[in-house]
């Protein structure tokens, strides 16, 4: 029995070991000037991001309540993103201080309601960008297994943050920017979502852990469906976002 609780033991300290840091966050969004598949949208988002020597990982699950969709009340849609640091198992070495921070193997896991899903495969790099918390570029080989196609469609995927002080107060600016070529049975499309928040938790000692702001959602062809006059897939959205960081 004491060989197995130092054993576990052992495990539990290296896992302590080769974690570098770790965050967790709840979201509450709400907004209109949706499209598909309505006009006013809220949101509980939980996300989850960790560093680890051997690279990182990053996940969102969320809850939409559809107000002004008759036919769906409410949806489901999350994604789960490893990477593999080569830089972090000694495959590569980069100089200190330079522009590439790092280079990884990527993947994404995209799984949401009503059987939406794709799995990505690629390469990223993060940058060392002035002024910019994080700057990372990932491309990948996308396969959307629930339209039957395989790895025939391209994906970059940019994310980024730069915190900013604006007199005594912190800010922050962050998020995403897909592009999905379209060369599978989707149109091309473009989803960028950039987030503007205000450090509130900083104003009584607590900085990073509660954050107030807007987040724009503009997408092109929403979902891999063509814009059309019949039906229109191009969004400009926004939201009000409290977001606590446990």
């Amino acid at each position: 029995m004491a060989t197995f609780i130092a054993a576990g033991n052992a495990r539990a300290e290296d896992s302590r070991k080769s974690l570098i840091f770790m965050d967790n966050s709840v979201s509450l969004l709400t907004g209109t000037g949706f499209q598909v598949p309505g006009e006013n949208i809220s949101t509980v988002t939980f996300e989850h991001v960790s560093k680890w020597k051997w690279g990182d990982v990053f996940g969102f699950f969320d809850y939409l309540d559809y107000h002004s969709n008759p036919t769906q009340s409410h949806s489901w849609y999350g994604e789960f993103s490893p990477r593999l640091s080569l830089t972090g198992i000694s495959l590569i070495d980069l100089p200190k201080g330079s522009f590439v921070r790092d280079v990884l193997v990527s993947t994404t896991w995209e799984k949401g309601r009503g059987g939406t899903e794709a799995l990505l495969l690629g390469m990223a790099a993060d940058l060392n960008v002035p002024g910019f918390k994080f700057f990372k570029t990932n491309v990948y080989a996308r396969k959307n297994t629930s339209l039957g196609d395989g790895f025939d469609d391209m994906q970059v995927t940019l994310s980024w943050s730069r915190p900013f002080e604006i007199g005594e107060e912190r800010f922050t600016i962050d998020g995403f920017l897909d592009y999905a070529m379209g060369w599978a049975s989707q149109e091309e499309w473009m989803h960028l979502v950039p987030q503007i928040k205000w450090d509130v938790g900083a104003r009584w000692g607590e900085p990073g852990k509660v954050y107030f702001g807007t987040e724009i959602d503009i997408w092109v062809n929403q979902f891999g469906i063509k814009d059309t006059p019949a039906f229109n897939t191009n969004q400009i959205a926004a939201s009000a976002i409290l977001k606590v960081h446990f």
